[in-house]
């Protein structure tokens, strides 16, 4: 295992290596995007000063102090996501669909008892219910001809020098198993070989893969909140944060030489991550004006104490003799500790009159401070990789919404900004919402329709001496949410 990380210190980069615990991880579960209700989905999050939404207890928890009934939440969600891709030249597409549940949760809003000598308390509330923090489900399909180089070249690189039964159990001694490397007969210190060199001569590989990704990311929240004479409002949060996560990958390369002796190779990997956490959050917000209302919230980090990997991998290789030779790995297990970065959002809603608001939030992670650890081992690259790789980033939500008596109309746009350092990625994402709410006495429904976009580099392999083009990507995510309310006494 232990070597196994090491060889795998650059993966986030190169896609190469996918199971080690790395850079990848910390960011994966670091980079949140709530889904929650309708109401707040519409407003494209832009909800931190607002309150009186479920969402609002994994966000800012003050909002949960502005109810003054009793409440119920359910919002299911169908969620759509697409992929494209264009590597050296040639552009692919793929997606995938998913039926979702964005929150479930009550919320009790009580009066004090009417003493005297009470605090000015209006009202205090307690709820508990579960928000989804980020949907993981996806397909991409990638493919270009590549004249420069190999996988194997790679494979190559980490295998010099090294006993055979020395090699990574999960890739390269897969490939010296199928005869894709092989050490030179009579070379000293192992040097090694590749199968295009000694059969045939590389000219060029026809390159693909495919990813396909399933999971999701929600908290289990527990909070209680507090209405100060109409004018200041407070909340906390527990959260109890878990998450599901499965990867499964081919890649593939088929030889272009038309005197190939190698005809093509193939890789599968799959991998499964499961952990829980725990963190919390405190709010407040402030009525500095009957039209205007500021809020300010802090977030703990999320401490996941029980995460737990397990994947393989296998290397199928076939030759224009007939030969076909596979390989599989073991099953690795292995468990670690987690720390995402802590998060404050700032917010600011312009309330007009009974008719609408206008409302603003700006969120504030340093991604650079999530750290990973276990007990056997200290992940000193790893953490170090996360701290020269990722940076600081704001995170703009803006939202309307006005009302036609019991009607609502919402719009919102949001961006979140790169956790990359200039000039290693992107994957800033941007964020256009809509919707439509329905409000009587008791009951309530809305509706919201959000599309997401964002883009990043993909880099099939690569170490320091051998280089790949990136693969450009772009992804849209669209999110259809119904939330379904009913207020209580």
């Amino acid at each position: 295992m232990r070597n196994f990380i090491l060889t795998a210190g650059l993966v986030f980069f190169v896609g190469m290596v996918s199971f080690a615990q790395n850079e990848e991880d910390a960011l994966r579960y670091s980079n949140i995007s709530i889904m929650g209700t309708a109401r707040y989905a519409g407003l494209s999050g832009a909800y931190g000063a607002v309150g009186a939404d479920f969402t609002s207890l994994s966000g800012n928890p003050a909002g949960i102090g502005l109810y003054k009934k009793s409440d119920f939440s359910i919002t299911p969600s169908i969620y759509f996501g697409n992929s494209n891709s264009s590597y050296n030249g040639i552009g692919m597409d793929d997606g995938r669909n998913n039926f979702a549940l964005g929150n479930a949760g009550i919320v009790l809003a009580m009066k004090p008892n009417d003493r005297l000598d009470r605090l000015p308390v209006e009202n205090y509330q307690f709820g508990f219910g579960i928000n989804r923090l980020k949907d993981f489900n996806n397909r991409e399909q990638m493919q270009g001809i590549n004249d420069q180089n190999s996988l194997l070249d790679a494979y190559l690189d980490y295998s010099n020098g090294l006993n055979p039964e020395m090699l990574n159990g999960f890739d390269t001694r897969l490939a010296f198993d199928t005869y894709l490397i092989d050490t030179i007969p009579g070379a000293d210190d192992f040097i090694y070989i590749d199968a295009y060199d000694y059969l045939g001569g590389f000219t060029s590989t026809l390159q693909r893969k495919s990813i396909e990704t399933k999971g999701s990311m929600n908290e289990w929240v527990l909070s209680g909140g507090m209405n100060i004479s109409d004018q200041i409002y407070f909340g906390a949060t527990l959260g109890f944060p878990y998450i599901r996560y499965y990867r499964t990958s081919t890649y593939s390369e088929i030889n272009q030489n038309p005197e190939k002796d190698l005809k093509e190779f193939g890789l599968r990997e799959s991998l499964e991550t499961k952990g829980s956490g725990f963190n919390i959050k405190v709010g407040a917000i402030a009525k500095v004006m009957p039209w205007l209302r500021l809020g300010l919230a802090y977030h703990s980090p999320s401490w996941f104490n029980n995460m737990h990997d397990s994947w393989n991998s296998g290397i199928d290789a076939y030759y224009a003799n007939g030969d076909r030779f596979s390989a599989d790995s073991p099953y690795g297990n292995y468990e670690y500790d987690l720390q995402t970065p802590w998060r404050t959002i700032a917010s600011a809603a312009f309330i007009i009159g009974n008719r609408g608001l206008v409302s603003a939030d700006y969120e504030y992670v340093d991604y650079s401070k999530a750290k990973l650890r276990a007990g056997d081992y200290n992940f000193y690259d790893e953490n170090d990789a996360i701290s020269s790789s990722y940076t600081s980033a704001g995170n703009l939500r803006l939202g309307a919404e006005w009302r036609f008596d019991m009607l609502q109309v919402r719009g919102g746009y949001s961006n979140y900004g790169s956790p990359f350092k200039t000039g290693i990625n992107d994957a800033k994402m941007q964020s256009l919402s809509g919707g439509l709410g329905f409000r009587s006495d008791a009951f309530y429904m809305d509706a919201s329709f959000s599309y997401s976009q964002s883009s990043s580099d993909y880099f099939l392999y690569g170490t320091e001496n051998v280089v790949v083009n990136p693969v450009k990507q772009d992804f849209n995510y669209y999110n259809l949410m119904f939330t379904f309310g009913y207020r209580f006494e």
